[in-house]
This record gives C-alpha cells, sequence and structure tokens, in this order.
C-alpha cells in the first residue's frame, strides 16, 4: 500500500519547503499537510496532481504497485487523467479538466466556479437595478414635492394679486368720483390696477421682482467710528452711531422703495413669463 503521508513528507522536505508553505502552495492549511504526513487522511485526486505537478514527478509516484489488478487499473485510468487536466480554477485552485471546464480566458474556471460568479452578477445586477429604481422614485417624489410647492406659491400669489387689484380698483373709483382732479390722476389709477395684481402676485414666486424688492436691504452698510475713551469720545460715539444708522435706515428706506418702483414697472413685462415658470413647477 502507498504511504503517502512519507512520499509526500519527503517532497517536501527535498525542496526545504514547510507544512505552512506547502499548504499555501496548494490553498490548504498545514494541518492538513500535518494529517497527510502522519496517514491520518489522504490528498484527493486534484491535489495529487497538483503535489506532482509542484514538485515536478510523475503522478504515478503515488501508485501503489502491491495493489491488485483492479486497484491498479484504476491507479493507471487515474494517473492517465493528467493528460486531460487543462489547468487549475482560479477560484476555487481544483484541477480543470474538459468535463468541467466552463472558460480558459481571460481567467481559467470550472463549471461550478463560473456558476457562482453568474449567480453574484445577477445579486449585483439586481442590486443595482434596485438602488435606481430607488433613486428614480425618491427623484419622482422630490419633482412632485416642488410642483406642489410651485403650485401652492401660485395659487397664493393669485388670491393676494387679486386682493391687491380689487383694492387699488376701489382707490381708482373713488378718486373718479371727486370732480375736483384732473382726468389724467382719476386714469392713472386704474392702469395701476393690473400693475398691483402682477407685482404682488409676483412677490409670491422667486424671481426678478422678489429680488429687486429685496435688494435694498442687501447693499446697506455704515463704516465704523473712531473715538476717545473720555466722556467726549463717547458722546461722539453715541452721537455717531445715532446718525449712522438714521442714514442708514433711510438709504435702506430709499432702495427699497426704489427697488418697489422698478419691481412694479417690471412686473407687467415679467408676469407671463414667471407664470410659465410658475406652472412648470420651477420655484
Amino acid at each position: 500500500m502507498v504511504d503517502y503521508g512519507q512520499i509526500i513528507a519527503r517532497l517536501r522536505k527535498e525542496n526545504n519547503l514547510t507544512q505552512s508553505e506547502l499548504g499555501a502552495k496548494l490553498n490548504v492549511t498545514c494541518q492538513a499537510v500535518s494529517k497527510w504526513e502522519n496517514n491520518q487522511s489522504q490528498p484527493d485526486f486534484g491535489t495529487m496532481v497538483q503535489i506532482a505537478d509542484l514538485f515536478n514527478v510523475p503522478l504515478s509516484i503515488f501508485k501503489d504497485n502491491g495493489a491488485t489488478d483492479a486497484t491498479a487499473a484504476t491507479t493507471v485510468q487515474q494517473s492517465n487523467r493528467i493528460d486531460e487536466i487543462v489547468g487549475y480554477c482560479k477560484d476555487c485552485g481544483n484541477a480543470v479538466t474538459e468535463d468541467n471546464l466552463a472558460q480558459q480566458r481571460p481567467v481559467l474556471l470550472c463549471k461550478t466556479c463560473m456558476e457562482q460568479r453568474k449567480k453574484a452578477e445577477q445579486e449585483a445586477e439586481a442590486q443595482r437595478q434596485a438602488e435606481v429604481e430607488k433613486a428614480n422614485r425618491e427623484a419622482k417624489a422630490k419633482r412632485i414635492t416642488q410642483y406642489n410647492n410651485a403650485m401652492h406659491a401660485r395659487n397664493k400669489g393669485f388670491i393676494w394679486g387679486s386682493v391687491a387689484a380689487a383694492v387699488a380698483l376701489a382707490v381708482a373709483i373713488y378718486l373718479a368720483t371727486l370732480g375736483e382732479l384732473h382726468i389724467y390722476i382719476k386714469i392713472v389709477p386704474f392702469v395701476a390696477v393690473i400693475g398691483w395684481f402682477t407685482f404682488v402676485s409676483q412677490l409670491f414666486w422667486d424671481g426678478f421682482v422678489f429680488e429687486t424688492v429685496l435688494f435694498g436691504g442687501k447693499i446697506v452698510g455704515m463704516p465704523g467710528v473712531i473715538f476717545s475713551l473720555d466722556l467726549d469720545g463717547i458722546i461722539f460715539l453715541v452721537g455717531a452711531k445715532i446718525l449712522l444708522a438714521l442714514l442708514k435706515m433711510l438709504i435702506f428706506v430709499a432702495t427699497f422703495l426704489l427697488g418697489v418702483v422698478i419691481a412694479f414697472v417690471a412686473s407687467y413685462f415679467t408676469f407671463i413669463p414667471a407664470l410659465l415658470r410658475v406652472n412648470r413647477g420651477e420655484l
């Protein structure tokens, strides 16, 4: 009977390898090598082929010369399989023959590992599709929310614009009843009714009118004050701060009113583009 342990131990020692180093080359643990050498277990045929290739010895080294004819014939038949081996699977490391060959390029794979790779690819593709669908659902929900917010702002602008136009119309009618006013003074308020509707409506829609009205408060800034640390200096500081605060307020009011006038006039021309933009859900 073949002493597999003695043969493996001899080949390992002749090539100056430890059990751990041999196990690493065969993709097994050092404990498995130890069991082989102590005849507690035997390597399978694929591993024996690897050992023969590794130490450049014929596979027949594991043949039992004293075996029966049937056992010898089986061993010879197995030994002949060395000619059928294509290589070793990249994933599992087992010998690959023509019977279980799945692919040779770009890497050599057996059928079992190929099926596992395909399964992993299918799972990865399913995961990717699920992430894409989730992203699409979130994007759709975001668009719906944005559209609903735009419609809410549009309707709110229409309501308050209508209220402002109604008040402006009431003022225009009242001025028209006053006989001592010039005819042009009576006509102007009626013309401004439409402007109040377009102006107030657009105050609820982010755009040129809204930004122009708020422009005055964004450009106001005052310099610092240099003063001495005595009574006169403190009085000067308080007076300067009050004066600068009043100046700042005047500039704010002036620029704010200028912005309102510019936005009011522009609202006649920006109303239709702004309405189309809001109707598309762009707010």
